[in-house]
């Protein structure tokens, strides 16, 4: 089936749907806006970006309109915009390092409103390579990926990876090699009956992140030799990456956790990274090392996380060597996250200044909001939480939260920095009945009862832990 047939079916649906947003037919030229290539110039321009997460519906509201989730209108105005850009800027390709969808069965609308984006990119003669994110796999063996329509349908210019592969890339500007390292689970790296003979966690973690590496140097031998630039696209989680807050919790104790050094290698020119949702360059070598973080915000963890993508400039040396010549990170138009804390302890007219404050913050406009009033016990009766709601739901696009608080001392810190994955990784590695320890010696400090029983509840545990040690193996 053909582009423009599948562009027609598609037309016609959204004719019938009433639906606003339809796919006009573009040229085959590049526009007037876009770089053009002279015969002089030696350089390639790449697009990167990673986690689109459609199907997110977790803040919003149903639009009245179009019966949409304005979460999901929200990625879409992200990903529309990076279209164009890709189109204004002159990229000869676009990368994309996984998640197209939140869920391993997502919804048919969320499917079809990704793949028009991606229909036009072809419509547009930029070339597309899409790889496969732990949200992209089916969670049954048997089962098809949401994206292995494109291996059926074969879009000019458009490729999904779902397993490691060395790719091939033509664009207008020369052929671009692309090692692909899409997300690889524990299971899939290690056996269980390779698992018990190894006996250690820390022996299994390191075994993972070997065959990672040695996958990688495997697939780096079957790059073949031409002239153009070799890039290495992955939806892994390295060592030193920052996590943005709204990542489901990754543990080294099911996928593999691999070390920068395990990635470099003189042959990649760039290294575009997903899986991680908060945008950072983790080694700034020849060689970047880059996560481009998720498109647009998911939820209150990345309340100040700026969101977007990366244009990657590439240029060959007159030794014909390739490296990256400029790296730049787009925002995109995603809608804020607001938290707002009004401390009224002292007010006497508690819904009047609240109500006030709420007016003048102008960040409330089309934002997902959250509001948390603190007050005093007797101030209960003085505070109209409806009266506010009502403010609140005529200006933001989604009211996540309205509450008061009680003036209370101060909750007890977290052991560990969630969005340090170095802390998280100490905590999943420490034993949890010394962490039950730890607890308990904590809250006996308050509760004398609890001395008395302390040694039982650890003995206990401590049993408990050997059984489920015993049962895994």
């Amino acid at each position: 089936m053909t582009a423009s047939i599948i562009t027609h079916a598609i037309a016609k649906i959204n004719t019938l749907q009433g639906v606003a947003w339809r796919i006009e037919p573009t040229s085959p030229k590049i526009g007037k806006e876009q770089r053009k290539a002279s015969k002089g110039e030696s350089g390639m321009r790449l697009l990167h970006f990673s986690d689109a997460h459609f199907g997110a519906e977790i803040y919003g509201r149903r639009d009245p309109q179009t019966g949409m989730h304005t979460h999901l209108q929200d990625f879409l105005r992200c990903l529309d915009f990076l279209v164009e850009e890709a189109a204004s800027k002159g990229v000869d390709a676009v990368l994309f390092t996984g998640d197209a969808y939140h869920h391993p069965r997502p919804k048919p609308l969320p499917q079809r409103e990704f793949l028009k984006r991606i229909l036009v990119l072809s419509e547009r003669n930029i070339p597309v390579l899409l790889l496969a994110g732990n949200h992209d796999l089916p969670p049954e063996f048997g089962e098809a990926s949401p994206l292995d329509i494109l291996t059926v349908f074969k879009l000019p210019g458009v490729h999904f990876v779902r397993h490691p592969k060395v790719a091939s890339l033509p664009t207008k500007r020369g052929e671009l090699q692309v090692v692909c390292f899409p997300y690889l689970s524990r299971t899939t790296l290690i056996s269980v009956d390779e698992e018990q003979v190894l006996g250690d966690e820390e022996k299994v973690r390191r075994e993972m992140e070997k065959r990672v590496s040695q996958s990688l140097q495997k697939m780096l031998r079957q790059v073949p030799e031409g002239n153009g630039p070799t890039v290495l696209m992955g939806h892994i989680w390295v060592y030193g990456a920052q996590f943005a807050g709204s990542e489901k919790v990754l543990s080294p104790l099911r996928e593999p956790l691999v070390a920068p050094s395990a990635l470099r290698h003189q042959r990649f020119t760039y290294i575009a990274l997903g899986h991680i949702h908060r945008h950072q360059i983790l080694e700034e070598f020849s060689s970047p090392i880059v996560y481009a973080g998720s498109l647009g915000r998911l939820d209150f963890g990345e309340e100040n996380e700026e969101k977007g993508f990366y244009l990657v400039d590439l240029e060959q040396t007159p030794k014909g060597q390739w490296g990256v010549k400029d790296l730049q990170f787009i925002p995109t138009p995603t809608r804020s996250f607001v938290t707002v804390d009004l401390d009224l302890r002292n007010e006497p007219n508690p819904t009047q200044v609240a109500e006030q404050r709420l007016r003048e913050d102008p960040r409330l406009n089309g934002a997902v909001v959250r509001v948390f009033l603190r007050i005093k016990e007797e101030q209960r009766p003085l505070l109209h939480l409806p009266r506010l709601r009502e403010l609140l739901e005529k200006r933001a696009d989604h009211l996540a939260a309205l509450r008061d608080e009680l003036d209370t001392p101060p909750a007890t810190p977290l052991p560990v920095d969630p969005r340090n994955p170095h802390e998280v990784e100490r905590l999943f590695c420490q034993n949890p009945v010394e962490l039950l320890r730890q607890w308990l010696d904590e809250r006996a400090k308050e509760d004398k009862e609890l001395v008395e029983r302390k040694e039982r509840l650890l003995s206990a545990a401590q049993k408990l832990w050997r059984e489920m040690q015993k049962a895994a193996h």
